[in-house]
């Protein structure tokens, strides 16, 4: 690695060498690193084609798991969600014990108690923990996909934002079967409530119960809203709203 000296600074590439600005100045480096195909074939890169392999593994499960709950978590999740399920992955098929290194699936993790209890408490928008907004207890019911909160009081159950007039509960289950890539998902009508002091017992239920063998994973959404001269409009474009996995089975 070479620093620019001359007057005029480039950046870019020319041939084998890359021209850039870094906090150290204008930087000029040669091409390097062991090409594609000797990764694939040299024995000592037997370690990296493992963690390749393993890796494009967590990358499939991280987009089956966020593609089946599109419906629900839509342009709310966070700016990080992927690298942050990836990380959750990437520790979730470390418990797969059958298969060898570089060959350990995502799905043979999940089969264990540890695995679930991983992606359990998962939350799509980190600036908005469940656990945080939502004070009541609630059931899931993983045969049914039904989720219940008995005697839910919007006001005094929910830490709601100060211009929220409304809210918004819904629920869906995606039950995937991490060997074939299959799915199958339902999303349950969402219960609208004005945030007052009117006890409901809500109970979410998806328009299917899960039909599968695969690993079945619920998640329970809280929105908000703000009513304004008789129109509903979402909070800050749903950045303000709160998305979990609350059951892995």
């Amino acid at each position: 690695m070479g620093r620019q000296i001359g007057l005029i600074k480039i950046s870019g590439k020319f041939n084998d060498l890359s021209f850039y600005k870094s906090k150290d100045g204008y930087i000029v480096r040669a091409k390097g690193g062991a090409s594609k195909a000797r990764i694939k074939t040299d024995p000592a890169f037997a370690r990296t084609r493992e963690s390749n392999q393993e890796f494009a593994e967590i990358n499939h499960s991280d987009k089956w798991i966020r593609t089946s709950f599109r419906n629900i978590t839509g342009n709310e999740s966070d700016a990080l969600v992927v690298s942050r399920m990836v990380t959750q992955l990437s520790k979730v098929i470390k418990l797969d014990t059958i298969n060898l290194r570089g060959s350990r699936k995502v799905g043979m993790g999940l089969s264990t108690n540890e695995g679930k209890k991983l992606l359990k408490g998962f939350n799509f928008n980190i600036a908005s923990i469940l656990s945080k907004v939502l004070k009541a207890n609630y059931q899931v019911d993983s045969a049914s996909g039904v989720v219940r909160i008995p005697d839910f009081i919007p006001q005094q159950d929910l830490v709601c934002p100060t211009s929220a007039t409304h809210c918004k509960i819904e629920s869906a289950w995606s039950e995937i079967d991490f060997a074939s890539g299959a799915i199958h998902s339902s999303i349950s009508p969402a219960v609208s409530l004005v945030l007052g002091q009117t006890k409901t017992n809500v109970m979410l239920a998806p328009a299917q119960a899960p039909i599968g063998s695969g690993i079945l994973f619920v998640v329970l959404k809280v929105s908000f809203f703000q009513e304004i001269n008789g129109q509903v409009y979402s909070l800050n474009n749903g950045s303000l709203n709160a998305i979990e996995i609350v059951s892995v089975s």
